[in-house]
């Protein structure tokens, strides 16, 4: 099988990211190399993925898919563990996936890591170096959630698109 390379695109041409969410990934993803974690292992999902492809609002969080073992995925929920011991109780968004999801707060942003499972993109970020899950994945895992900001993205994305 031939594997494709990574198509790149440039956050600073052809599709205007909003700058808040420009900076706000580029500290995440900071944060992450910070953890060790290699810009091949990362994807930036979620808003911010959307916004890099031409459909975006501001970002409240940085959302992320990260290829990981389990042993850095028990540190990771240590680190979690540690991070959020000022905060009090779970995030009720994410309430039902707690155990799939690691929530940060670096600095007050917020950031969001699932562990990979089976999609991956081919998409590539050209600034920071990570993947951009596409439209496809971010309405996937906007209608698993099915919270109200989700339908109210999936609705923007259709008339983006259509």
């Amino acid at each position: 099988m031939v594997q494709t390379p990574p198509r790149h695109i440039h956050s600073h041409t052809g599709k205007t990211m909003n700058k808040e969410n420009k900076i706000k990934l580029q500290k995440a993803v900071k944060v992450l190399k910070d953890l060790h974690f290699k810009e091949e292992n990362i994807m930036v999902t979620g808003s911010i993925a959307l916004d890099l492809q031409g459909i975006g609002r501001v970002a409240h969080d940085v959302d992320f898919i990260i290829k990981m073992d389990d042993q850095t995925w028990r540190c990771m929920k240590l680190i979690e563990a540690i991070n959020q011991a000022d905060e009090t109780g779970v995030k009720e968004d994410y309430s039902e996936s707690r155990k799939k999801t690691i929530f940060l707060t670096v600095d007050g942003l917020n950031i969001n890591i699932w562990r990979y499972e089976n999609e991956w993109s081919d998409i590539k970020e050209a600034e920071t170096g990570v993947y951009v899950a596409n439209v496809d994945h971010v309405i996937n895992a906007k209608k698993k959630y099915a919270r109200n900001k989700d339908y109210q993205d999936i609705n923007a994305i259709c008339k983006k698109l259509l």
